[in-house]
């Protein structure tokens, strides 16, 4: 039986040449379609991808020219479903498994395995690294990887049975494991499908295609049937191929057979003869050819005319990709190619991948003064497609993105993981925010009122001090810090502060809506196992409640593509089976993501129909007139070669799996195809991800075939858009920021600075100006879990309370006194359970520390003060410092002794010695000039001391010293002269209207721009352009 088959090379447009030729009888001698309007009816096109069949009827009703038609059936040879549609399989067939139902039930029986790997199993793994599914979303991902694997062998028609006669005695621990997870696929899964009456959809368009291969063959076709574009090379693919190929009104044409590789070469592409073989473009079609029964010179190629431009470059690109085994007739490359081969193909080599990214839209862009022409970005390199996407917006181009964006990724995506993150997952502020201020939020509200009380939420409840973010209690927490806020008057924060009331009393009524909401997940927090449909129903009401508008409709959550995508995942959620994976709602947020990943969105419409960016699989069989290939480096084009995460490239080899290496063909072949485009622009980088890249080992063919001379004519054409991209983000040399150095109105200058802010004014005296005369407060942080801070403040109270009680510490139970009001200030606190499990050991064991300490220190206190207020106003220069010490000691001997405590190591002791940390020396000053209430003027400061109370480390640091070997010795009455002295200048200073707020003056490290006013300051900027410079490079 003659077979037709038929090829079209990559020098011409696949799916124009494929129309024309339907159209002139080229593929179906005998057939007039252009006589009979209706004719072209009875024509069955099988074609790989959607995009291809609607680009194909577009094709059709360019060749006709406007004539009136009725198109072909075009339908998609990949799907089951349209598969069934042009052929009768009777009654006898079971319906396939919803990819839902399938994904859940495996996930159940990858736990199902895991919980039931015994010790000895896990003892085999002792001396592996092995990560097991963990939770309810791990399943999830796992079962993905067996979906994945299960269509694969059974498209392959591999032998699953095999598994078990695989000998575990030559295999690794590992791969032993391995085996008893498959065994999933091999033993229970079968099982499972027989008792529900269903089948995998892979096995039921294997049936499909055999089916209608034997009726073609028992029964011929009722109407023309075309098979175009394929490379598949399943089994059953290639038998129903057979049969079109058979038929006396069908065809099977492929794409890009190549016509101009020698015998040998042609021969070599083996994979019986070498490992690297199923690499190369030619290996698919070969696989094809061969289950076709055809031999290469036996189809009918459609290649280009004698002379036509693109064909030298077919050839050369023909010997350029040739097996390696056959190379050595490159000697010969200057002899057969001519420069005509390189025409049109151009090649960027950026630095990086935002250079790339912007050269490949520079060059989009120069495509586009064509007003005629397309241009498409072929890329396997997602991350590359959004760059690109985004640098064409500076020229107004919207690229029409064949990927689109994960639902995950859209508006209402990230809505529905935040509203399970909150509901089930409290504790994090920035989630609960990023809710409240989410666009889909509305809780019956207009979306500007919404934001609007989400901004009060955020001022009043979740910023400043410690707190737990959760937003079923979000209106309790609410109306506890408002009260705060309240009764503290003037001393709360002044964003706070300019809340007016009404704002105050419509954000309580959100955060009480927003509660309301939440409920029907967050009553699930502590609830048993249920199924995904039951948590659906509950999701669903949430979300809906959120976004309910000021009607009450959740209009604007199911609008637009990504809204219905949204919907339609929720229906089938609310709609799946029962199928035994249940788990507890914390893992909900998990579980959702993990089935959303698969799920994209891609716009309708509003986008360009001349740009375009394909995935490689996309843009098989596409046509336009400049084609860019982006990402052309090794690990991303072709990707790595690598084993499966079940079977070991021999496994796959026992079970009859293809290798690795046969993606990298097709990919390769994609390539091919591609590079037939009149005009091609290569692009690469030469670092990605931050490291050194590898050209595509196709280009470096490509590139050593063309010699230097050719390599350096593709550069420079590539050059031109490189150029255009740097200079695309010069502009005229500005001058940067000055230092900034205010210097406001004397009577707008502070005349009183606390202890701290003593020590700001030294090292950063524009935010002294910045909150002070300016009267700009920083946002408070976000809330967060009690840490050193909060720990530090309660010592500090546990430790005033023992000194302030008179409480003996000679007497025998002065630590258990001492613990007991540290017992009664820890109950105060409420700390969270895990923070309290940390903290309360650690204070036992600084009650140890403090009472040794406080015993050694006896003999020679007469009195004990704590949190002791002072103050006082320099004469003559109307300046006055002020603040609280945390204690002093009066000695026996009249002097006192200064104590800070500190839970961390900051201050040094250098720092403060030097006064760059003037605090505990400035309060030594107040000491001696009689500024703090209840001492009275000090005869003498003895000592200054800084208290580390650390429950490892428990020590105190003097600031007097004796000089050591070549510094002079310092009193504590010296260190507080000292620092009396230079507050004294530093003030004066001030007073000099000359004198301004110098940013940064003294940082405490350089680099470091995380000051609360450096960005005000702009610090970066001038920084880098060097003034200061020197200041900086004296920072500590």
């Amino acid at each position: 039986m003659p077979s037709h088959v038929f090829s079209i090379a990559p020098a011409l447009p696949f799916l124009p040449t494929l129309a024309r030729g339907v159209l002139d009888g080229r593929f179906l001698p005998g057939e007039d379609f252009t006589a009979d309007p209706l004719a072209l009816a009875g024509l069955t096109i099988l074609v790989p991808t959607r995009r291809a069949a609607r680009s194909l009827a577009g094709e059709f009703a360019r060749a006709m020219g406007g004539g009136s038609a009725i198109l072909p059936s075009i339908r998609t040879l990949a799907e089951a479903d349209e598969g069934a549609a042009f052929v009768d399989l009777g009654e006898t067939l079971a319906p396939a498994m919803d990819p839902l139902e399938r994904h859940l039930l495996l996930a159940r029986l990858v736990r199902f395995w895991k919980d039931g790997l015994n010790r000895q199993a896990l003892r085999l793994l002792a001396n592996e690294e092995i990560v097991l599914p963990a939770s309810a979303a791990d399943a999830l991902y796992s079962a993905e990887d067996l979906c994945a694997f299960l269509d694969e062998a059974v498209t392959e028609e591999a032998g699953l049975h095999k598994l078990t006669g695989l000998a575990p005695d030559r295999l690794a621990e590992w791969w032993q494991l391995t085996l008893t997870f498959l065994s999933i696929l091999s033993e229970q899964w079968p099982a499972i499908l027989k008792e529900r009456g269903v089948e995998d959809r892979a096995s039921l368009r294997r049936r499909w295609f055999d089916a209608e291969a034997e009726r073609l063959q028992a029964s011929g076709s009722r109407g023309p049937i075309l098979v175009a574009g394929s490379t598949a090379t399943a089994p059953s693919t290639l038998r129903f191929l057979r049969a079109v190929a058979g038929l006396p009104n069908g065809a099977v044409i492929l794409p890009g057979v190549d016509c101009h590789l020698d015998e040998k070469s042609f021969d070599a592409i083996d994979r019986s003869r070498s490992i690297a073989a199923p690499g190369h473009p030619q290996h698919a079609l070969k696989r094809i050819l061969q289950g076709l029964l055809v031999e290469r010179e036996g189809i009918e190629l459609l290649c280009p005319d004698r002379g036509h431009p693109l064909l030298a470059r077919e050839k050369f690109l023909s010997d350029a990709l040739r097996p390696a085994e056959t190379t050595d007739a490159w000697s010969d490359a200057d002899r057969l190619h001519g420069g005509e081969a390189l025409d049109g193909l151009e090649l960027i080599e950026a630095a990086d991948e935002r250079e790339e990214a912007l050269a490949i839209a520079v060059a989009i862009r120069n495509a586009l003064t064509d007003p005629s022409a397309t241009v498409a970005l072929t890329t396997p390199d997602r991350n590359l497609a959004r760059r690109v996407s985004a640098e064409l917006e500076r020229f107004g181009v919207a690229a029409n993105d064949s990927a689109g964006r994960p639902l995950h990724a859209t508006p209402p995506g990230t809505f529905c993981l935040l509203a399970l993150s909150v509901a089930l997952e409290p504790g994090d502020p920035i989630t609960l925010l990023s809710l409240l201020k989410h666009p889909l939020l509305r809780l019956g509200l207009a979306p500007a009122r919404a934001r609007e009380a989400a901004r009060t939420i955020e001022l009043i409840a979740l910023r400043g001090g410690c707190g737990v973010a959760d937003g079923a209690r979000l209106a309790k927490l609410f109306a506890e810090r408002r009260k705060a806020a309240e009764a503290e008057d003037g001393r709360a924060p002044r964003p706070v502060q300019l809340v007016p009331v009404e704002d105050r009393d419509a954000a309580q009524a959100l955060a009480e809506r927003l509660e309301a909401a939440l409920q029907p997940l967050s009553d699930l927090r502590d609830g048993g196992e249920q199924e995904l449909a039951d948590y659906a129903v509950c999701l669903t009401r949430v979300l809906e409640a959120l976004a309910a508008g000021e009607d009450g409709a959740p209009t604007a959550l199911y609008a637009e593509e990504a809204g219905a995508a949204l919907r339609d995942m929720l229906r089938a959620f609310v709609a799946a089976p029962e199928t035994g994976f249940a788990f507890r709602a914390p893992e909900l947020p998990d579980v959702a993501l993990a089935l959303m990943r698969s799920i994209n969105v891609r716009p309708r419409g509003g986008l360009s129909q001349r740009v375009f960016i394909w995935g490689a699989l996309e843009a098989r069989l596409q046509s336009v007139d400049v084609m860019i290939l982006g990402g052309l480096n090794e690990g991303t084009w072709p990707g790595t070669a690598r084993s499966d995460a079940f079977l070991s490239r021999i496994m796959r080899s026992e079970i009859e799996l293809d290798p690795p290496e046969r993606r990298i063909g097709l990919a390769a072949h994609d390539i091919w195809m591609a590079l037939g485009a009149c005009r091609v622009v290569m692009a690469r980088s030469h670092r990605a991800g931050g490291a050194p890249a590898i050209p595509s080992r196709w280009l470096q063919r490509i590139l050593t075939l063309a010699g230097p001379d050719g390599a350096s004519a593709l550069r420079t054409r590539g050059e031109t858009y490189l150029h255009h991209a740097r200079r695309l983000d010069e502009r005229a040399e500005e001058p940067r920021a000055p230092r900034p150095e205010p210097k406001p109105p004397m009577d707008r200058r502070p005349i009183r600075h606390s202890f701290t802010e003593v020590e700001t004014l030294v090292r950063d005296p524009y935010a002294v100006y910045a909150r002070r005369v300016l009267r700009l407060d920083p946002l408070p942080e976000m809330i967060r879990a009690p840490g050193a801070p909060e720990r530090g403040d309660l010592y500090h109270a546990i430790l005033r309370r023992f000194v302030d009680d008179g409480i003996d510490p000679d007497a025998e139970d002065a630590r258990a006194r001492l613990l007991a009001i540290a017992r009664a200030a820890f109950d105060d606190a409420a700390l969270p359970p895990e923070i309290e499990a940390v903290w309360w050991p650690r204070m036992e064991t600084l009650a140890t520390n403090m009472i040794a300490w406080e015993r050694e220190r006896a003999p020679d206190v007469a009195e004990r003060l704590t949190e002791v207020k002072g103050a006082f106003d320099l004469p003559g220069i109307g300046v006055g410092f002020h603040g609280y010490a945390d204690r002093i000691d009066r000695m026996r001997d009249g002097s006192v002794e200064i104590i800070d405590y500190k839970t961390g190591t900051t201050p040094s002791v250098k720092q403060a010695r030097t006064l760059l940390s003037p605090q505990l020396p400035l309060e030594g000053a107040m000491a001696r000039l009689g500024g703090f209430e209840k001492l009275g003027p000090a005869s003498s400061v003895r000592d200054l001391l800084y208290v580390r109370l650390r429950e490892r480390d428990f020590y105190e640091e003097r600031l007097a010293h004796n000089g050591g070997r070549t510094g002079e010795p310092q009193s504590g009455d010296d260190l507080s002269d000292a620092a009396l002295g230079a507050f004294r200048g530093l003030a004066a200073a001030y007073r000099n209207p000359e004198k301004g707020y110098l940013s940064r003056a003294r940082p405490f490290q350089a680099g470091d721009f995380s000051g609360p006013y450096d960005h005000l300051a702009r610090a970066r900027e001038w920084t880098a352009a060097g003034a200061g410079a020197a200041d900086e490079d004296a920072a500590e």
